[in-house]
């Protein structure tokens, strides 16, 4: 009986509840696809540690694992808290200076000291996500801000500020994340690289620029979380390599009813586009600290499967929260459980991707020819990935196996619906890849002998960009 392939992607952050090796290998076995390190927290020897650990596991387990690397960007947050937290009231004055002190409940200082220059009198700033809101009383001096907070909490240290009426004009690449973006191509160890805050395609570009420069290969994942970015976002997807809907500074940017919206536009947009898309934040979050999600949550899930995501990720319930492993299991059983229903009512979208047209062309034509033949999967050998992506972006209802003699690209292919990527040798003869694809097709399970499957590949062999071939081949 051929197995079923699990074809929406699950993306993990590793923190305090999930470094150890141990935990890695369960999250990998619990479905975990991409392994998120956040350069917001940590330290180097920190970061560096997660990933050795994540390739011992892949080396471990015989099966490919990706490493995001996630930029802090211009992210605002509180400065250091005595004692680590304090409590606010409603109605009492906070004052945010420019010069970092340690701060107190009537006085703190944040990790961009010029929003002591851009803030102005009546505009909210928004603290944890929204969970403290202040309201400026008292700009236009020099070395500080008062503020009146409207709705109180325990304000901790490193919690993230939002400042969503007051304009900034920040670039998207902090000097800390150029320094972090030099540590990361030195280590050679990063398959994917988020930047955050993106604004326009001239910031992605940028990041491109950095990492080019350097020789390194990884990918660019533009994260949609301002306003700005939702209004240019159509040049930031032809520009990056994947997108990645980050609800959590989203939501408090810009109104919460427009978010789900949002997230629903964009992720058609990329399934247009040829790029994938992923769904971030929130989605399990009460399994922090409990071991079962809400309702809600596990209709959230599913939506963004629904909303055609490539991948959804876990960040504080894996990073820091006290259920890892079942976070993981708990998202793998609700995207299985998706995946008939989204077989059901999926509509094909026209896939239109400049760089791989043909390869665009030959998946829509795989998908009329699995409707008239019984077809059990789907094989490719691609050197770059990206005829793996059109297939992926097809969302079709056959495993798709991406056979590659390239290791950067077996891990690239990790985020990329629906197929499993294949580390296999490089060939020279079209008979030889369809037996391989036959060789894995029978050994992963996916097909059994006198199945049919369809072979994709290019001539001549090993050529970027030259996929020209299609192939309906019977197994032996």
């Amino acid at each position: 009986m051929p197995c079923m392939m699990i074809r929406t992607k699950i993306v993990a952050t590793i923190g305090p509840s999930s470094e150890s090796k141990e935990t890695i290998r369960r999250l990998a076995e619990a479905g975990c696809d991409v392994f998120r390190v956040n350069f917001s927290h940590g330290t180097s020897d920190e970061r560096e540690q997660f990933v050795n650990r994540v390739r011992q596991v892949e080396d471990e387990l015989g099966e490919p694992l990706a490493v995001m690397a996630d930029l802090c960007g211009p992210k605002v947050r509180v400065g250091p808290i005595a004692g680590g937290s304090v409590l606010l009231g409603d109605g009492q004055e906070l004052a945010i200076q420019r010069r970092p002190i340690e701060g107190t409940a009537n006085r703190i200082s944040v990790t961009l000291a010029e929003i002591v220059d851009f803030a102005k009198v009546g505009q909210p700033i928004l603290i944890d996500d929204g969970r403290i809101r202040l309201e400026v009383s008292e700009a236009g001096g020099h070395d500080e801000i008062a503020c009146r907070v409207v709705q109180g909490g325990v304000l901790a240290a490193g919690k993230g500020v939002n400042l969503p009426h007051t304009h900034m004009e920040l670039s998207a690449l902090t000097e800390k994340d150029k320094l972090d973006v030099e540590w990361i191509t030195e280590r050679g160890q990063f398959d994917y690289v988020a930047q955050s805050f993106v604004s326009a395609a001239s910031d992605v570009e940028a990041l491109r620029r950095l990492l080019a420069a350097a020789s390194c290969t990884a990918d660019i994942i533009a994260k949609i979380e301002k306003p700005q970015a939702v209004e240019h976002v159509q040049e930031i997807i032809d520009a990056a390599d994947a997108i990645m809907v980050a609800r959590g500074d989203l939501g408090v940017e810009m109104d919460l009813p427009a978010v789900p919206v949002a997230q629903k536009r964009i992720a058609r947009m990329c399934q247009s586009a040829g790029k994938c898309c992923i769904i971030a934040t929130q989605m399990l979050e009460s399994m922090t600290g409990s071991p079962e999600p809400t309702r809600a949550e596990v209709s959230d899930v599913a939506n963004a499967v629904l909303d055609h995501a490539d991948a959804v990720m876990l960040s504080a319930e894996t990073a820091v929260g006290k259920y890892p492993v079942e976070a993981v299991k708990m998202m793998n059983d609700i995207v299985t459980e998706t995946q008939a229903y989204h077989d059901e009512i999926y509509q094909p979208t026209r896939v239109v991707y400049a760089a791989a047209r043909t390869a665009a062309a030959l998946a829509a034509a795989v998908r009329d020819i699995a409707a008239a033949e019984d077809i059990a999967a789907v094989a490719v050998f691609t050197i770059t990935g990206r005829t793996a992506l059109m297939f992926a972006k097809q969302r079709l209802d056959l495993p798709i196996l991406a056979l590659t003699p390239e290791r950067s690209a077996l891990r690239k292919m990790c985020l990329y619906y629906g197929v499993k990527p294949i580390l296999a040798p490089m060939v020279e003869h079209t008979r030889q890849i369809l037996a391989l694809a036959s060789k894995f097709a029978l050994d992963t399970n996916i097909a059994k002998a006198g199945d049919k499957i369809v072979v994709v590949s290019g001539r001549p062999i090993g050529k970027a960009g030259a996929t020209n071939t299609l192939v309906v081949h019977t197994l032996p």
